[in-house]
């Protein structure tokens, strides 16, 4: 006979492994994560080749914080990190994660085309795509957030 009080004790609950899963990389947030370190990876090649120091200072910061937390995000997703920690609002903090980024390339990119150099336009235009990816993964996990969704 079960005295225990709650329905779902800790032996029914399913095990939460950590495992590497290659076809996180195929799906559209995977997707997305992959484009976003390809866009602030060839954005910060292109500033590091222009003469404007200011406007490298600022897009530099931003590469090497968005490029940390972009990756370990993606490496968070791979090895199912995200799904052995489900308490934590993985879809809530990616949001705003993704909201602040884009406002920051924003500026950032403005900034660097301003230049008014072939490089400050390629860093400007890699600025627009980071945009446009960070952009549509925070609108995708703002719906998964209201709708309830796990994050994975």
């Amino acid at each position: 006979m079960n005295y225990n009080s709650n329905p779902e004790s800790p032996a029914d609950r399913p095990t939460k492994v950590l495992r590497f899963d290659k076809g996180y990389v195929r799906t559209i947030p995977g997707i997305l994560k992959l484009v976003q370190l390809a866009c602030n990876f060839i954005g910060f090649i292109c500033i590091k080749i222009s003469w404007s120091w200011v406007s490298a200072i600022f897009y530099n910061i931003l590469y090497w914080v968005a490029n940390i937390i972009t990756a370990l995000i993606l490496f968070m997703y791979t090895f199912h990190v995200i799904e052995k920690y489900d308490r934590v609002p993985w879809l809530k903090l990616e949001f705003f994660y993704c909201v602040i980024v884009s406002l920051t390339y924003i500026g950032c990119s403005i900034f660097a085309t301003t230049i008014g150099e072939s490089v400050g336009y390629a860093v400007g235009f890699f600025g627009l795509c980071a945009i446009i990816a960070y952009g549509f993964d925070g609108f995708l996990k703002y719906k998964a957030w209201k709708r309830g969704l796990p994050p994975q």
